[in-house]
């Protein structure tokens, strides 16, 4: 399927990220903008470092579940920062 769906999400197109570092499948539109989704619910496995900003573990909430990056950008800015 490609296009938007009845549910205000869309397919992916290639190099759009989910949240987790991962290749997205589905784009949501949100209140934090257009969020990437790869469909796997594990947060990217919850080790080593956040693929959008220089922390060296990904980010969790109090509760310990994994949590969206303040620096989080559905398409990574290429040739610079992370």
């Amino acid at each position: 399927m490609s296009g938007p769906m009845d549910d205000g999400s869309r397919d992916a197109l290639p190099g759009e990220l989910c949240t987790c570092g991962r290749q997205a499948v589905a784009v949501f539109s949100t209140r934090f903008g257009l969020v990437g989704s790869c469909g796997i619910a594990d947060g990217g496995s919850d080790v080593g470092p956040c693929p959008f900003c220089p922390s060296p573990r990904k980010h969790f909430n109090e509760l310990g579940y994994p949590e969206r990056c303040p620096d989080y950008r559905l398409r990574p800015v290429m040739g610079g920062g992370r």
